[in-house]
């Protein structure tokens, strides 16, 4: 119950806040920001819903899952004093409410992929695939709409979730191009990754929210960014490691449009 009653406080919170980080960004063009305020403040349209039950329906299912994994979690906090991945069992529920979109944010990430309207796109941190079923209901919308084909591919460190991510977003709505879901550490397939799909239009960071390993990976997908390209941050409240990241990449490209909206943060290349 206490969850459904924040969920539906974070459904009203959160346009209201993207909308006035939106307004209060002024390295925005006024492109851009007309853009993304028509993306926030419209209603959704029929289809669009449609597109997601299917991803409504998987999040009522999983959040209740009590089947527990065994999981290899290369992410921040999760390494041992010799460096190797840190094994441990959580439950699938546990998993997806403490490391899935919320429906609010996942919005806000579907409206963003609808009006960008990306031909490639790249997420760092699979998980359940949550996220990744969102870009790929916008994606597939789009190729509804305007016959051009947009291609995710994700990269997931642990065997057993990227197993389960790729179930998913097999069993939801798809473009012509289904979701590549790709297993290994980032550091280590993602040079592979970049070569192979990019130059990629819309990039995706939400996994290992560590200051240096985003500057890290930033450095690494910038020259794999295509004109234009935005990048996504998540996770940069305040206090957070990823937050400190976020202000020295803003001081690094001044002259870059972006958008600060308190947990996800926008950058225009």
């Amino acid at each position: 119950m206490l969850s459904l009653l924040r969920a539906a406080i974070e459904s009203l919170a959160v346009p209201l806040l993207v909308r006035f980080a939106i307004r209060a960004s002024r390295s925005l063009s006024a492109e851009h920001r007309s853009m993304l305020l028509g993306a926030v403040c419209r209603s959704p349209s029929a289809r669009e819903e449609a597109i997601q039950a299917p991803i409504t329906r998987l999040r009522t299912i999983l959040a209740v899952d009590p089947t527990r994994v065994a999981m290899q979690d290369f992410g921040a906090g999760s390494r041992t004093h010799q460096g190797d991945a840190k094994p441990h069992t959580r439950t699938i529920a546990e998993i997806y409410r403490t490391a899935a979109a919320t429906p609010a944010w996942a919005d806000v990430l579907f409206r963003l992929v609808r009006v960008l309207r990306p031909a490639r796109v790249l997420e760092l941190g699979t998980n359940l695939g949550i996220s990744g079923a969102h870009v790929q209901a916008a994606l597939a919308l789009s190729e509804v709409e305007a016959g051009t084909a947009g291609h995710l591919v994700s990269i997931e460190g642990d065997p057993t979730l990227a197993d389960m991510a790729r179930a998913h977003l097999f069993d939801i709505q798809a473009p012509s191009q289904p979701t590549t879901v790709v297993t290994g550490r980032f550091d280590d397939v993602l040079p592979d990754v970049l070569d192979t799909h990019g130059p990629f239009d819309l990039v995706f960071l939400d996994g290992h929210h560590e200051e240096a390993a985003t500057l890290r990976y930033f450095g690494r997908i910038a020259p794999h960014l295509a004109p234009g390209a935005c990048v996504v941050f998540d996770d940069i409240e305040p206090g957070q490691p990823v937050r400190r990241a976020w202000t020295a990449l803003c001081a690094a490209h001044p002259d870059a449009e972006r958008a600060d909206l308190l947990k996800l943060g926008l950058l225009f290349l």
